[in-house]
């Protein structure tokens, strides 16, 4: 998956995630206080984002994730692609 489509796919899923937020206003720079997500929901989002995505938010690195691109950078980076 390149991307361009992995962009569009976690932006899909984080707004099915996030209640009462106008879809189409979310994007890779949306930061997680911008869309009403206090650190409980951040959580619960990482959680629902591994099984959904086949990665795992660990350590230091994931603890600086603030915005939807900061997900969408990790996840493209710590993905494991299927065709390897």
């Amino acid at each position: 998956m390149d991307t361009a489509d992995l962009e569009a796919k976690i932006i899909r899923f984080i707004a099915e995630k996030v209640e009462h937020q106008d879809p189409s206003k979310i994007n890779a720079s949306s930061q997680f206080d911008e869309l009403g997500l206090d650190s409980m929901d951040v959580i619960q989002l990482l959680f629902d984002a591994e099984e959904a995505f086949g990665v795992n938010f660990e350590g230091e690195e994931a603890k600086g994730l603030h915005s939807v691109g900061d997900i969408i950078s990790y996840i493209d980076k710590h993905q494991v692609s299927a065709s390897s």
